[in-house]
């Protein structure tokens, strides 16, 4: 069998690809080089090995460049520094990509307001090739002007003065690292992982990136991180971003983002907004199907969680993202509420106290399941779908009793 592997997340220039080509012959009989950027391998192990094959590949080229091509220290023509604002406390950070984005909107009280209209229903997105089924209500992207380039137009050693030029132009920019290399990350010398973080200032004199990505415990914290360290984790990530960023390999999919925040008209968060937004998740428009993929909207969405919690199905959606985004679903539902009660709209205080109970139990729910699964932080960076074992019951009777209260108690809010 043979299995091509890619490495064309570079320019290659003929001597260099030929130089290559040789290097790596000496240090594995098996490849081949058909047209330059194609590495293929003669194996007989099956297609399920191709993670190993892409590890030998790469970390021949790997080892190759850091003779041939070794990363020099960025030296600044002078001495400066800038920061952009963000805002650290998200409204959700379920998903890494929509956490960043979120930093930056939730900066600006235009932009900041304009996220009111969302995160107040949920949707399912199922087909079996995606990597995350459960999503927000939102259209965040739609309040950012963004667009990227891939590897191969960003020349080695060039990475941290694109990103300085960037911010000088009051740009954000988000950039894929391999966490081994960074010392704030959990992955620090421990797992290759490659991940997208926003990079949002710099100095000069002190050689630091300011940074909002995940941290230390998987938690979205704000940081620095050496230039020498960035462009390490930055070059390394080039070669191995198929460990954990293998959707870069996608059409429209960047390992280098730039954001522009265009001006947003304010949004005024009312009664009837809300409530018709409540009104959707508890009784939905009817799933859309189609041949290769479903869509299941608002409550209806807890059917077929439960479903697959109690495994009556072959299909596997569920890990600890889909009880985090439930949790914070609940939480912003419940910030909107309080913020049109101070606003002078009447909501019932029992209503408020008994959401808030209800916000309470979708956190417990979350902690639970990640007990049960026996989630650590290791494994929530290796690995996504989990099986239950003895905590199944549990999970599903605390699951079944929450969704029960709380369409209870949104019912009554729509009733009074």
């Amino acid at each position: 069998m043979i299995y091509q592997v890619m490495v064309n997340d570079l320019l290659w220039e003929d001597d260099l690809w030929k130089k290559f080509c040789k290097y790596a012959k000496k240090h594995c009989k098996g490849l081949m080089f058909p047209e330059k950027g194609i590495v293929e391998i003669n194996d007989t192990a099956p297609k399920e090995l191709s993670y190993e094959k892409n590890i030998i590949v790469k970390n021949i080229l790997s080892e190759f460049l850091d003779k041939k091509m070794p990363l020099k220290p960025y030296v600044p023509r002078e001495d400066s520094n800038a920061s952009l604002p963000i805002e650290t406390d998200v409204l959700a950070d379920t998903y890494l990509f929509l956490s960043l984005k979120l930093a930056i909107l939730q900066a600006d009280a235009h932009c900041a307001s304009a996220l009111d209209q969302y995160f107040l229903d949920i949707i399912l997105n199922y087909h079996k090739e995606y990597w995350h089924f459960y999503d927000f209500d939102e259209e965040v992207s739609s309040l950012l002007q963004i667009s990227g380039i891939p590897y191969r137009e960003i020349p080695i050693n060039q990475i941290c003065e694109l990103i300085c030029t960037t911010i000088d132009a009051d740009q954000y920019i988000t950039v894929h690292l391999d966490e081994y290399y960074i010392p704030r990350k959990e992955s620090y010398m421990n797992m290759h992982l490659v991940r997208e973080n926003l990079i949002y200032g710099y100095d000069d004199e002190k050689r630091m990136f300011q940074i909002f990505g995940f941290g230390k415990r998987e938690q979205t914290e704000a940081f620095e991180i050496d230039y020498d360290d960035l462009l390490l984790s930055f070059e390394k990530g080039r070669m191995f971003y198929f460990a954990g960023a293998g959707y870069l390999k996608l059409d429209g999919c960047y390992p280098v983002t730039f954001i522009d925040k265009p001006s947003n008209e304010p949004f005024d968060l009312t009664e009837d907004y809300f409530l018709t937004k409540i009104r959707n998740f508890v009784c939905p428009k009817e799933p859309r199907k189609t041949t290769y993929d479903i869509q299941i909207y608002g409550s209806d969405v807890y059917e077929w969680m439960l479903e697959e919690l109690e495994g009556k199905t072959d299909r596997e959606t569920i890990d600890y993202r889909t009880f985090h985004l439930l949790h914070e679903h609940k939480k912003n539902i419940y910030r909107c509420m309080k913020k049109l009660k101070e606003s002078g709209t009447y909501i019932d205080e029992t209503i408020l106290e008994e959401y808030k109970e209800v916000v309470r139990g979708f956190q417990m729910l979350r902690i639970l399941y990640m007990k049960e699964a026996g989630m650590t932080e290791r494994l929530i960076r290796t690995k996504k779908v989990y099986k239950l074992g003895e905590g199944r019951e549990k999970i599903c009777r605390m699951f079944q009793q929450l969704s029960e209260k709380e369409l209870a108690v949104l019912k009554k809010l729509l009733d009074k």
